[in-house]
């Protein structure tokens, strides 16, 4: 009886962190649309979808690596240097304006993943050493101040500031970025592979998985996300002072944790990064909207919402091994 009830309450927790974000979502967009008549106007929805489509595009990144059971605090950084590179070289090259700083940010994720796998250092040691490194390299590129696009061109008009039908294209990019890494982690051997590092690396590693080669690939995704989001950044923006990236890391982080994906790695739906980075994004909106509050409540707010789900997959881990245990 008593592991039959233990099986329940874990079926019951587990179901809660499997669809607490969408819930927390659609509460969010309740209590929006009944204080706040302007709350689901096209404009406003519209802003929301671009001002979480950076953070989203990052937080695609930094699923892979949480699912994976790592951690990348370099992404705010990379971006940085993404942004600045992508500026200085938007007037005379517009392709290369792109290509270059997503290149140079792959390729920063890549000397993670070896700091990783070959020289053995933890994820947080290695991404931090990187965060450090690459928020130093921004500033140098940028000559110690602001980088600026040029606001005329090609670059400029056309990649995060134009619309389709209406949408922003910096959203289409985000949705689309999510699309193929919805199915990259549930049609691919590579997104098994993820799950089942992050589940467990020895397990992994008897089953005959690469897993160095695993890691090296999320890292240079994540690195990837990142210069991307920072390409479309100084798209957006005529000027790109590389401190407006430090907290990226952080934002990315609670997005896909709020989303249900476990900080222990192996479990999560890449699919819900949009609700836990739709979460983040309302938050913020509502309060603009109510008036009376600030950034502070908001921090304060999704602090305890990520408080909330770290709580939830806890106690949720703990029913299911004490389930295992009362059944064995």
């Amino acid at each position: 009886m008593k592991t039959e009830t233990a099986t329940k309450n874990s079926d019951s927790a587990s179901l809660m962190q499997s669809q607490g974000p969408l819930v927390a979502f659609l509460v969010l967009c309740a209590v929006g649309t009944v204080f706040f008549p302007t709350f689901l106007t096209p404009l406003n929805l519209t802003n929301i979808l671009r001002q979480v489509s950076l953070t989203g595009i990052v937080s695609i990144g930094m699923a892979f690596v949480i699912l994976s059971g790592g951690i990348d605090l370099s992404v705010g950084s990379i971006a940085a240097v993404a942004a600045v590179l992508a500026a200085k070289l938007s007037g005379d090259f517009p392709v290369t304006a792109v290509l270059i700083p997503i290149l140079a940010g792959i390729g920063l994720g890549a000397v993670n993943g070896l700091l990783i796998t070959r020289v053995k250092l933890p994820p947080f040691i290695a991404t931090l050493a990187m965060m450090l490194g690459a928020g130093g390299l921004a500033f140098v590129l940028s000559g110690g101040g602001s980088a600026a696009s040029d606001t005329s061109g090609w670059f400029s008009q056309n990649i995060a500031k134009g619309d389709v039908l209406g949408i922003p294209c910096i959203g289409f990019v985000f949705i689309l970025a999510l699309g193929v890494a919805i199915v990259v982690a549930k049609q691919t051997s590579f997104g098994r592979s993820v799950y089942a590092i992050g589940g467990n690396e020895e397990a992994a590693r008897m089953m005959g998985l690469h897993v160095n080669r695993g890691k090296m690939l999320v890292y240079m995704i994540s690195g990837g996300c990142a210069a991307t989001a920072g390409v479309l950044y100084a798209s957006r923006y005529s000027s790109v002072p590389p401190g407006d990236f430090a907290g990226w890391e952080l934002k990315a982080i609670a997005a896909v944790v709020i989303s249900g994906t476990s900080l222990t790695g192996g479990i999560g739906k890449m699919g819900h990064v949009l609700y836990g980075v739709l979460i983040l994004g309302t938050i913020p909106n509502i309060i603009n909207k109510q008036g009376t509050l600030g950034s502070m409540d908001t921090n304060v707010i999704t602090g305890i919402l990520l408080l909330a789900v770290i709580l939830l997959q806890s106690r949720t881990a703990n029913q299911e091994e004490h389930s295992v245990g009362g059944g064995a």
